[in-house]
């Protein structure tokens, strides 16, 4: 049964130093039980220091995401984390130590380092106080804004668009699309929109799969940022979280009804920015409040390796075959939502690829706790609930669940692809 709590959104508050920092507390207690890490049938390659350069992780999923004819009757292992963040090696203000560190007290166990247009933090990714930090870099030119994953160089922000996702795909990597809905330069911000969305992948797709970043916390903030609103939303930054934008949502699932697997997640493109006051220095969202707003879930059939290289490889492979959810913890925490589709003894989930001719299908989805649940079947709604949701599946199509809290965008979960 999942569980269903929220998490309390305050003003600002002091930090140690003499620092104040903008942004609300959240009372969320650590994820899981941090001691186990269990490989099955693979003994680790060695033992994960507290970073060092390693060997980047290849990802089969990377290929061929589909899992046909997928049986889950035992316990999924479900892994909080975080990514699109940057430390002080490009616009952040924050050291790989800070980042984990924030990271583990806001519950997490991993988290994606993404610096602009440099690999320099690498020396330190590997497991870091029971958080696996993974470096890899955003691709940043003037517009246009890609996060470049499992590749070992930098690539060129000066190539199109569609040449640096190719030259990401040569290198062995995958990536997502950062922030492709933005549409507002303001005093606090640029827009960095992405311009061309037929530009949606490797020029040769071949199964090879993509990634929509579909909500940005930063950026979903400063889209709503005026001068007359800057004070209440510095003081109650989540009033300045909306959700995805119907448009990019929609582009989602245009991509997927049309064969390229592309799959969604929250970002919370965290900066720690600090600015001098009168009183001291201001810390605008905290690394620690960041990591507890869009939250991503990895779905994993064993727990995270207690090697580096393996554990990365693990989340890697998660991404890329859309065995996630994400939930903005702001509004509330889904730490095991149940979201499957059916049949006998069988499940399936969120990434997995099922054929109605072997028999019908039920789909269900359970968030635990009070909020309106919808069922989306080739991008419309088929079906809504209150908490639990159960549906009898008759059509093929691309399925994944939403779910609305208070009448806020709350929850986003992976699709299920159903075969005929």
């Amino acid at each position: 049964m999942p569980d269903c709590g929220a998490d309390a959104a305050g003003g600002g508050r002091r930090a140690a130093g003499g620092r104040w920092a903008v942004g609300g507390r959240s009372m969320l207690r650590p994820y899981g039980d941090r001691r186990r890490a269990v490989i099955g049938g693979v003994r680790p390659a060695g033992r994960a220091g507290r970073g060092g350069p390693f060997a980047r992780a290849h990802c089969d999923a990377l290929h061929d995401p589909r899992r046909i004819g997928a049986c889950y009757n035992t316990r999924m292992h479900y892994y909080p984390g975080a990514l699109h963040m940057h430390t002080r090696h490009s616009d952040g203000t924050g050291t790989v130590d800070d980042l984990a560190a924030a990271a583990r007290r806001a519950g997490l166990r991993w988290i994606i380092i993404t610096d602009h247009d440099t690999l320099a933090a690498q020396s330190r990714a590997g497991w870091i106080d029971d958080v696996l930090v993974i470096v890899d870099h955003e691709i940043t030119p003037d517009r246009n804004h890609f996060l470049a994953l499992n590749v070992n160089t930098v690539v060129d922000k000066t190539l199109p668009p569609q040449q640096f996702i190719d030259a990401v795909y040569a290198a062995g990597g995958f990536g997502i699309i950062a922030h492709p809905d933005e549409r507002v330069h303001n005093f606090a911000k640029d827009n960095y929109r992405w311009d061309n969305w037929m530009v949606d992948g490797p020029t040769k797709r071949n199964g090879r799969v993509l990634g929509i970043e579909l909500w940005n916390a930063m950026s979903d903030w400063g889209e709503h940022l005026t001068r007359r609103n800057l004070v209440p939303l510095l003081l109650r930054p989540e009033l300045g979280l909306s959700g995805p934008s119907p448009e990019t949502l929609a582009w989602w699932d245009r991509l997927n009804m049309a064969g390229r697997r592309t799959f969604g997640v929250g970002g919370v493109d965290a900066h720690a920015f600090k600015r001098r006051v009168p009183w001291g220095e201001l810390v605008i969202f905290p690394y620690q409040w960041m990591f507890r707003t869009l939250t991503n879930y990895l779905l994993l059939d064993m727990p995270l390796s207690p090697d580096a290289r393996l554990a990365t490889h693990q989340v890697y492979a998660a991404l890329a075959a859309g065995r996630s959810y994400f939930v903005n913890r702001l509004t509330g925490a889904c730490p095991q939502l149940d979201w499957t589709l059916l049949r006998n003894r069988e499940r399936y989930v969120s990434g997995d690829t099922v054929r109605l001719a072997d028999g019908a299908l039920v789909a269900q989805i359970d968030v635990g706790c009070d909020a309106q649940v919808q069922l989306i079947h080739n991008g419309r709604v088929a079906a809504r609930g209150v908490r639990l949701l159960r549906q009898t599946i008759t059509e093929p199509g691309i399925y994944r669940a939403e779910a609305y809290r208070a009448g806020r965008n709350w929850l986003y979960a992976n699709p299920v692809y159903v075969e005929a």
